[in-house]
């Protein structure tokens, strides 16, 4: 299978902190492969204890490269619903963060996925069914 997406190091289309922040969503909310995590064991949870960076995690244990294999089927049907569509790139520069501690630009933006995803998740109700309760009948007792 082809990357989602791969790190670029300079230059204008450097893209390191982005997608890094990124990866550290994913796996705070648990949209790897269980494998990947059983894997990189030590690396996931320096991730969320932020001892180590998602930038950190996804060049060395990712390679560089975030593909469709190392995410659950939520993970994947929400990366290509928000990542490949360009709706992350309008959260990420929503942020206006600029210094070199990465954990404080993922704290303002890890709520924006997280927003998301809850909308992506959530089922579309519509018509009446939706909105009205089932009404459920029960046999009354006969006297």
């Amino acid at each position: 299978m082809k990357s989602y997406a791969s790190m670029v190091l300079g230059g204008e289309s450097r893209n390191v902190e982005q997608l890094g922040a990124y990866v550290a969503w994913l796996i705070n909310n648990q949209l790897f492969q269980e494998n990947i995590e059983r894997a990189a064991g030590s690396g996931v949870t320096r991730v969320r204890m932020q001892d180590l960076t998602g930038a950190d995690f996804l060049s060395t244990e990712l390679h560089g490269e975030l593909k469709p294999e190392q995410l659950t089927k939520a993970g994947r049907a929400f990366t290509e619903h928000y990542l490949l569509s360009g709706l992350y790139d309008k959260d990420y520069h929503q942020v206006q963060f600029m210094g070199d501690n990465e954990w404080l630009r993922y704290a303002d933006l890890a709520p924006l996925i997280s927003r998301a995803y809850r909308s992506f998740a959530k089922p579309e109700r519509t018509g009446l069914s939706g909105t009205l309760a089932k009404v459920l009948k029960f046999p009354s007792r006969k006297r």
